[in-house]
């Protein structure tokens, strides 16, 4: 080794340099350094990570997906103006729009006229009622009830009718019992497993995206043309801020983990 004053060549272990006599410190063994080295940087990760209010961002992540239910998430769009003017020589705005908000899927009873927007087309309806006052037919009360059955049979889907989606309660259930388990410091692991719950509802709710069209636009029987061809399915910014905040619950949520059960100990 080497004097760390003179910086002459001198015999390994010794505690004093013959040439120069500065006391020379005993040496660590390079594992034990490399040892040290390692535990000192793993603990500079937890004291960083500590300085973080991973808890408090979870637990306000998690409410924020909760509450994206009230925003819209999905929009279906249909424009027939063109098909509709070739046959009247008009120019009027056949567009539809139907915005639904995420609780609107798991309380299908709140689907009201006002999640719709139609064009001014549907509203220019001067001609067809004009049409039905001077053709104004008695049906018997057979023809009545056998039109009815038949006008149920022929009529689209409607969305009221639908049973709630499971998928959305699914992360309903996930945001909320994930939150509440952050409350409660009874165990380490208790953050683990809101996080595994956020996990589950980001599952659940791509789930709800990838069986949309299968479960309320398609129809049994349907024909060789997809209804995706006449329409427009987007998802509006609920969705995404919903998906949003439980990523971030989800990261949150295992740095909580990670700060609660590996805190830093001098045997670390």
């Amino acid at each position: 080794m080497y004097c760390p004053n003179c910086g002459k060549n001198i015999q390994d272990g010794l505690s004093m340099c013959p040439e120069c006599s500065f006391s020379i410190p005993p040496q660590r063994p390079i594992g034990s350094v490399v040892s040290m080295t390692s535990a000192s940087s793993r603990t500079g990760l937890i004291e960083k990570l500590k300085m973080i209010p991973a808890r408090l961002v979870a637990k306000i992540a998690l409410l924020a997906a909760i509450l994206c239910f009230a925003f819209p998430f999905v929009t279906i769009s249909c424009d027939a103006s063109e098909f509709a003017n070739s046959f009247n020589d008009t120019d009027d705005d056949y567009s539809m729009e139907i915005t639904y908000k995420g609780y609107n899927f798991i309380f299908p009873s709140t689907i009201d006229e006002d999640n719709a927007d139609l064009g001014s087309g549907f509203s220019n309806s001067s001609s067809s009622s004009d049409y039905d006052d001077d053709y104004d037919y008695d049906y018997d009360d057979d023809y009545e009830s056998s039109s009815s059955d038949d006008k149920k049979d022929d009529d689209s889907r409607d969305a009221r009718d639908e049973k709630p989606n499971g998928w959305l309660i699914a992360v309903v259930i996930c945001c909320a019992v994930g939150c509440v388990l952050l409350f409660i410091k009874l165990s380490d692991w208790l953050p683990a497993v809101s996080a595994a719950l956020s996990l589950a509802g980001i599952i659940c709710l791509s789930l709800f995206k990838s069986n949309f069209v299968e479960r309320y636009l398609e129809e049994d029987g349907s024909g060789s043309m997809s209804i995706e061809n006449f329409i427009d399915i987007d998802y509006r910014f609920g969705y995404h801020l919903c998906m949003l905040f439980m990523i971030i619950g989800l990261i949150a949520c295992a740095i909580t983990f990670l700060t609660d059960k590996f805190r830093y100990d001098k045997n670390f």
